[in-house]
């Protein structure tokens, strides 16, 4: 017996370089950030909207969820998605994935170090 939502299946989840190559291509997504407005001030992948955790979790942010579009949900690390995703699957839509390791690992692979690194 777990004491959190449960882990979303392997399939539910999409590296940083999945991702880049689906916005680079123009894929129909609806990518969302469930940080908080504080986090999403320092940092965010540009074309998402913020929607934060607890509108997911109450089912208030449901409606906004688009047929026509693949939600990809992402945090700072990916804990916060795997409860939303519970939601949102329980809801309906099971199609939709979250980021694995977050904005931080976008952040990693899709920013280019320094010099020589």
């Amino acid at each position: 017996m777990s004491d959190g939502p449960p882990e979303p299946a392997d399939s539910a989840a999409l590296t940083p370089a999945a991702l880049r190559e689906l916005l680079d291509r123009g894929a129909p997504l609806d990518l969302i950030d469930v940080r908080e407005p504080h986090e999403w001030e320092l940092v965010r992948i540009p074309g998402a909207r913020l929607v934060p955790q607890a509108s997911w979790l109450d089912g208030s942010a449901l409606p906004t969820l688009r047929a026509d579009r693949l939600p990809v949900f992402y945090c700072r690390t990916g804990v916060r998605t795997r409860a939303v995703l519970a939601a949102v699957h329980e809801a309906g839509f099971t199609d939709a994935v979250h980021l694995q390791g977050g904005v931080v690992a976008w952040t990693a692979e899709t920013t280019p170090g320094p010099p020589g690194h």
